[in-house]
């Protein structure tokens, strides 16, 4: 559980162009939490309904998320809570040395291609991303070209 990413509900998520926006999210439960905050990576949208629907801000937290935010040592017990208050606030994606990173993430086949985005210097959001076939000579088969258009 080293990624520290979320989920968010669609009024942060905005139809796609919330996805790779980072927040630093800060738990108000002094008891359990502590004071510093956890930068998170939005990757998904949560489900609409329950917690995630009807307009409401809701982030899905990582379990490595959950556990910075917690005060040493309560970090499995963060996670078992469930919901929690919090505070967020927008916040530039920093990764010191990199330009942009992709990751292609486990599962992905031949048929399905999941790629996690994680920065893109600080610039800006990434606004789309296309896909591309592309044949390579000297392999059979298709590899996959991605490409991102930055905003």
């Amino acid at each position: 559980m080293k990624a520290r990413v979320g989920s968010v509900s669609p009024v942060l998520f905005k139809g796609g162009e919330g996805c790779g926006a980072c927040y630093k999210v800060r738990c108000l439960d002094h008891g359990i939490c502590s004071r510093r905050a956890v930068t998170v990576i939005v990757t998904d949208e949560c489900p609409g309904g329950g917690p995630c629907g009807g307009g409401n801000t809701h982030f899905d937290l990582s379990g490595a998320a959950f556990s910075r935010m917690a005060v040493a040592g309560a970090g499995a017990h963060l996670r078992d809570r469930g919901q929690l208050k919090v505070i967020y606030r927008r916040t530039a994606c920093k990764y010191g040395g990199k330009n942009i990173a992709f990751h292609v993430n486990e599962g992905s086949t031949s048929f399905w291609l999941s790629v996690l985005v994680e920065f893109e210097d600080g610039e800006g959001d990434i606004g789309s991303m296309q896909l591309k076939q592309v044949p390579i000579r000297f392999l059979s088969s298709l590899f996959t070209l991605v490409h991102c258009l930055f905003s």
